[in-house]
């Protein structure tokens, strides 16, 4: 009986999903992001968070326990004690993100894009970056005005009514500020130029 046992078997045995589970979690620190059902998302999250405090700890055992459990160690190991623990060195945590994308054609099961957070292809970054290239574009184009009088990622955060003004929603705002926590404002004003530039053509 299941009785107490409070994970997901994911209707395998205990072997196969632990094999599932040591392919999903190493596919994600060599390729920064997978996707995946919720399910295995959810239940591959904490290893993966686990997987990055090995990392950051960075000593003989930390290393013992991550050869054990990871695959493809020649491209995992270097990508976790070197990039994963720089990248996350001054984070307590909260070192991946679960995005909702749908369901899958075929017979409908949830997916969702699992990924560290931060990386140079940062989902929610891209998606926050996206929708105030577009505003702004929509913006200069219907009142004739340049590029230069639309306000900056700084005069966004510090004043909201700004995004109301522009027709978003509040969401954008918070989706920001997460943004804004481990990218510079001028790293995100930079992104937002090059893809309003990139609309234009």
């Amino acid at each position: 009986m299941h009785h107490g046992k409070h994970y997901r078997r994911l209707n395998r045995t205990s072997s196969h999903r632990q094999a599932l589970l040591r392919n999903l979690v190493s596919s994600l620190i060599e390729h920064g992001r997978i996707e995946t059902t919720i399910a295995k998302a959810k239940t591959i999250q904490p290893i993966a968070e686990a997987m990055i405090t090995l990392g950051k700890k960075g000593d003989a055992e930390a290393k013992k326990k991550a050869i054990a459990f990871l695959n493809s160690r020649d491209i995992t190991l270097p990508k976790l004690f070197d990039e994963y623990a720089k990248r996350f060195a001054n984070r307590q945590g909260g070192y991946t993100r679960i995005q909702r994308i749908g369901s899958r054609t075929g017979d409908k099961a949830p997916m969702a894009v699992i990924e560290y957070i931060d990386g140079p292809t940062d989902l929610k970054k891209e998606t926050v970056t996206n929708v105030l290239a577009r505003a702004f574009r929509d913006r200069t184009t219907a009142t004739g005005s340049s590029s230069s009088s639309i306000p900056s990622v700084k005069q966004l955060l510090e004043n909201e009514k700004a995004i109301e003004e522009l027709g978003l929603p509040k969401k954008v705002i918070r989706d920001l500020k997460k943004v804004q926590f481990s990218n510079s404002v001028a790293i995100i004003d930079k992104v937002i130029q090059e893809k309003m530039a990139n609309l234009k053509v």
